[in-house]
């Protein structure tokens, strides 16, 4: 366990796009796999880092996209679901005073991924979706078109990882 106070918050009141990039690659596996197990938080941080390999970018780029802003930059959806325009406040609540077990976990998992220190347990997925939440929150309760199953790699806590 890390000490109390040893790990920064997210600057909250700061556009993401201007934050340290392992504070926004933290936070943003925080925010994606909050309540997942260890290894789903480590899984998502490979699919960011894996989109870094892709993409020989770095994690801000991989994040937010070319404007690398996460709001007012007038695209309602992120790469990351957790910047996308209608979570501004959800996002800022989960932030502003996190669980701090789950804030060390978030960490741990973004720089274990970030620095190759541990294998990635989802084999090269790039995309990743909690199956049960997104038809639940979608219109006709189906996958996303790009979700084909012959892509899954593995499914880790609530979570599907796909090529």
């Amino acid at each position: 366990m890390i000490r109390p106070g040893l790990l920064p918050l997210a600057p909250v009141e700061l556009e993401p796009g201007y934050w340290p990039s392992m504070m926004l690659y933290a936070a943003t596996v925080f925010l994606e796999a909050e309540g997942e197990p260890e290894p789903g938080q480590v899984a998502v941080a490979w699919v960011i880092r894996t989109r870094m390999d892709q993409q020989r970018a770095s994690p801000r780029l991989v994040i937010l996209g070319v404007d690398e802003l996460a709001g007012d930059d007038g695209k309602p959806y992120e790469a990351f679901s957790c910047w996308n325009d209608d979570y501004v406040e959800a996002r800022r609540r989960r932030l502003l005073q996190p669980e701090p077990n789950a804030w060390e976990t978030a960490w741990r998992a973004a720089s274990a991924a970030y620095w190759r220190l541990i294998p990635d347990p989802t084999h090269g997925a790039s995309f990743y979706l909690n199956e049960e939440l997104t038809r639940q929150i979608r219109p006709d309760h189906q996958l996303p078109s790009w979700f084909k199953r012959e892509n899954v790699r593995c499914k880790i806590g609530r979570h599907t990882f796909l090529l």
